[in-house]
């Protein structure tokens, strides 16, 4: 597969974990599907790619800008980054949920945090910490 085609599969394959935390929130196997299913299978395919192009990487490769910019000028590294970011935000959304429902945050405002979580990772995070911390505090008075 080419990295086009892997990027290709992972933009449409995460849509599958959000629409489940979207319209499936409080059905019993949607956490499961979306840690254990999603995040894991694009785990999976991150961990090959990294493994495959670890001939590249060198030790201070993260130690300034120009070094970590330079990591990424082939498109095999862009994907890898790629995913990591559809990982990272899925699991994010999932918390998001979880914590949501834990804390009796209405769903229709963990619902409208989430794209948030999907576009701006820790924008939606910072949204979400925000909106729950006014829903704990009211609670308190």
């Amino acid at each position: 597969m080419t990295p086009s085609s892997i990027f290709s599969f992972g933009n449409s394959f995460v849509i599958l974990g959000w629409l489940l935390l979207l319209i499936l929130p409080h059905w019993k196997y949607t956490q499961t599907l979306v840690l254990n299913g999603v995040i894991l299978l694009l785990s999976l395919i991150y961990a090959f790619m990294v493994i495959s192009d670890l001939g590249s990487f060198e030790a201070d490769s993260f130690n300034s800008l120009a070094s970590v910019k330079a990591l990424f000028t082939s498109d095999t590294a862009i994907v890898i980054g790629w995913f990591h970011y559809l990982a990272f935000d899925l699991f994010v959304g999932a918390y998001v949920v979880r914590k949501s429902k834990e804390t009796g945050l209405a769903r229709w405002i963990y619902s409208l945090i989430l794209p948030f979580v999907f576009m701006f990772g820790p924008v939606g995070y910072l949204i979400f910490v925000i909106a729950k911390t006014v829903k704990t505090r009211s609670l308190m008075e």
